[in-house]
């Protein structure tokens, strides 16, 4: 009975926290705007460990400009974007955990006059790290991505009507890329991860996609299959500092090498600067290659101006 008193505390985070990760959804345009910050107060926890965690919304208004975006819209759109992420810490002087969640959902607007809804995009990234020697850490890693609703290609025909081609929906596709490896901390500047161990899986719910979009391929899945598993190496950059008081620099480039293809990259590049007490805008490159999507680089530039309270 002292054993089970002893570990009820544990047990009992364990529960939140995987509650917590049933009801929250991380994002892909994280750090664009920062409307509302509520920090949530927990209790003390046992032992010798510390918990950290924090609650973003934010509403903004972005404009975007794409090379070799989807269909033939590749010119300019503005967006009226939501955001909701939750980040929680589990640290000790050794051991940390981190889990970062965003959900983003909004409308976007096309410079000639074609409006769509904007589907969601969520990405769940989980991190842990055990340090060896000052700076110096084994970590394992996982960066989870997918969507909720369905996702389309707008384009419009020779007789000008409104073409709609479906091109992800719920868990399809879901695509998770695992890391263990070596890693190295540079304190109030980043970190950089390398997977000597890693592997890419992509799963698809829907198995009528491929009828749907007139693919034998869907994201490196066959035709006739369900899943596609890869195996490789894996790089991630992470830099986040504050430059000053006002601009914040955020640097994110995550590259995975599997055995048979060539190199898949995802590299976000961001600036971010605090007008005033209430008011942020910020300045984000995305690049993004993946093969087995299109053999072409994709880039997006994305500007933004939103509100930015905290209570």
């Amino acid at each position: 009975m002292t054993r089970w008193r002893k570990w009820f505390p544990y047990l009992l985070y364990i529960a939140w926290f995987l509650s917590a990760r049933l009801v929250a959804q991380d994002i892909n345009w994280e750090n664009s705007g920062n409307s509302l910050v509520f920090r949530v107060v927990l209790p003390k926890t046992p032992g010798h460990f510390s918990f950290n965690n924090e609650l973003d919304y934010s509403i903004s208004a972005s404009g975007y400009y794409f090379m070799n975006g989807p269909g033939d819209k590749t010119a300019g759109q503005l967006a009226f974007l939501h955001s909701l992420s939750y980040k929680l810490r589990i640290s000790s002087k050794k051991f940390q955990f981190t889990n970062d969640l965003v959900h983003n959902l909004g409308l976007v607007y096309y410079i000639d006059s074609i409006s769509k809804f904007q589907t969601d995009e969520n990405t769940l990234t989980t991190r842990i790290t055990y340090e060896v020697i000052k700076n110096v850490h084994f970590t394992a890693s996982s960066i989870l991505t997918t969507r909720i609703f369905n996702s389309w290609d707008i384009s419009q025909n020779a007789g000008g009507s409104v073409v709609k081609t479906i091109n992800s929906s719920f868990l399809t596709p879901l695509i998770c890329t695992f890391s263990g490896g070596l890693g190295l901390d540079f304190r109030g500047t980043g970190m950089i991860d390398i997977g000597i161990s890693s592997a890419k899986l992509t799963y698809l719910l829907d198995r009528n996609i491929f009828e749907k979009t007139g693919r034998d391929s869907f994201y490196g899945v066959e035709k006739g299959r369900s899943s596609f598993l890869e195996y490789g190496l894996s790089f991630h950059v992470l830099i986040d500092r504050l430059i000053g008081k006002k601009i914040q620099w955020n640097c994110d480039i995550l590259l995975f090498k599997a055995d048979k293809s060539a190199v898949d990259m995802t590299f976000k590049n961001l600036f971010a600067y605090k007008i005033n007490r209430f008011l942020k805008t910020s300045l984000q490159t995305r690049l993004f290659y993946d093969e087995d999507v299109s053999k072409q680089l994709k880039m997006e530039n994305i500007l933004t101006l939103g509100f930015d309270f905290h209570l």
